[in-house]
């Protein structure tokens, strides 16, 4: 039995002497405690974008032992081009004698009341039996979380009622269809493009970067730095960069992508405003290399401008699922933050 709502505190955590604790508490309650040390170091130690705070719930009331925890990781974003720093919700979990409402309420209303004011926008990703909780502390919804869809392999996805071998075949044909005529079709459009797979981004990714400064985006910074750390230097995950290059204007578009048994997750994506074309050309290489590895699907997961949402539906990528990101913000830039098109992937979250 949870103690009484007057018995619980929220209190800041000293991520030097409370780190023990902290890990503790993740890995009784949100899982892969084999991981749990190693997110602390690369999340909490190295955010290129300052420490994260973290509240600890305590019961009973100051004295008592943690019996919650939550996390809020700093974003350095854009908002219509101007700097704005940002809180990612993360690693939120009460032990299970006290999970009740009030001690997850306090951790929540805890965070928002103390960080809001100095921030002005706080954004998470919480699951659909947490929205309604997250809606009564004032959170609205940014946009749909949509995860695209595209099918390199149809054979998989047949009526199992037909024969192995139509199968295959019908799947062959259709595959040969999608692909290798497509980029015969549009072989013209990489006339003086390159395209290059690297483990680790360079120095063009900062021109990259710098050229969407004009854009009317919410959109967290993707510079060289953050890149590195969100995806090179992650410990227990291993990604690759696929790359769109002109041969006289640079880098214009790259994708960050994670092979999970046949799928291949799209993490993050970007392409330079002047080369609207550069997102066919990236994905059909990216479709093609998939296909030739293996992979039976292509999956990504975005919230952004309507235009790119077409783009990725012209280019075959279907909706098949989605969950809602969610907000609050105040002070200054809170009417623009509501009205100002959001721009994200998984590249904005803790995971």
């Amino acid at each position: 039995m949870s103690a009484a709502a007057s018995s619980y505190a929220a209190l800041p955590a000293d991520l030097s002497t409370d780190r023990s604790t902290i890990v503790s508490l993740w890995a009784s309650n949100l899982g892969h405690p084999e991981r749990r040390q190693d997110k602390f170091d690369w999340f909490y130690l190295r955010n290129p974008a300052g420490a994260p705070h973290v509240l600890l719930a305590h019961s009973p009331a100051e004295h008592g032992v943690p019996i919650g925890v939550i996390g809020l990781g700093t974003r350095h974003m854009r908002l219509a081009g101007q700097p704005i720093d940002a809180g990612l919700l993360a690693d939120f979990g009460v032990v299970a004698e006290h999970r009740t409402l009030y001690p997850a309420m306090l951790l929540q209303t805890s965070l928002r009341d103390r960080f809001l004011p100095q921030l002005g926008l706080i954004y998470g990703f919480p699951n659909p039996k947490s929205e309604p909780v997250v809606k009564r502390l004032g959170y609205a919804v940014a946009g749909p979380m949509v995860r695209y869809v595209r099918v390199l392999r149809s054979a998989n996805y047949l009526p199992a009622r037909l024969p192995r071998f139509m199968r295959h075949t019908l799947g062959g044909t259709a595959d040969w269809l999608r692909h290798t005529l497509r980029r015969t079709q549009y072989a013209h459009d990489f006339s003086g493009m390159f395209a290059q797979w690297m483990d680790q981004p360079d120095a063009r990714f900062d021109a990259l970067w710098k050229a969407q400064a004009g854009q009317a985006l919410l959109i967290g910074v993707r510079d060289r730095r953050y890149l590195a750390w969100r995806f090179e230097q992650k410990p227990w995950k291993k990604f690759r960069f696929l790359t769109m290059n002109s041969r006289t204007h640079g880098l214009i578009a790259y994708a960050t992508t994670e092979v999970i048994g046949p799928v291949l997750h799209i993490r993050d994506l970007l392409c330079h405003p002047d080369h609207p074309d550069s997102l066919g050309l990236l994905l059909d290489t990216l479709f093609r290399d998939a296909h030739s590895d293996g992979r039976t699907s292509v999956s990504f997961e975005f919230l952004g401008p309507a235009h790119t949402q077409q783009t990725l539906r012209s280019l075959g990528m279907v909706a098949r699922g989605q969950r809602n990101v969610m907000f609050t913000s105040a002070g200054p830039n809170a009417d623009a933050i509501r009205q100002t098109p959001w721009y994200l992937t998984s590249a904005d979250e803790d995971y």
